[in-house]
């Protein structure tokens, strides 16, 4: 199995939320990953990471393979890797 790579390239706290389409087993809640800080999360294959503000009244996201880097720098800039 494969993992997904949050990284929070901010200086606040972001919310995360990755589905588990190809790992029944994983957790599809939404996470807080603190400043400048990485998570990863294991899964097979495609999957959805999304974000959210505080207020959750905005959100983004990307569709992303497994082994990918996704890296938040604002809801409006989003990078894959």
């Amino acid at each position: 199995m494969g993992s997904i790579i949050v990284a929070n390239a901010t200086s606040s706290t972001i919310t995360v939320f990755v589905s588990k389409y190809s790992n029944s087993n994983g957790d599809d809640s939404w996470f807080n990953v603190p400043a400048n800080t990485r998570e990863s999360w294991d899964r097979n294959g495609w999957e959805l990471v999304a974000f959210k503000n505080t207020n959750d009244t905005d959100r983004a996201g990307v569709y992303v393979r497994v082994e990918s880097t996704v890296t938040f720098h604002s809801l409006s800039n989003i990078t894959v890797s």
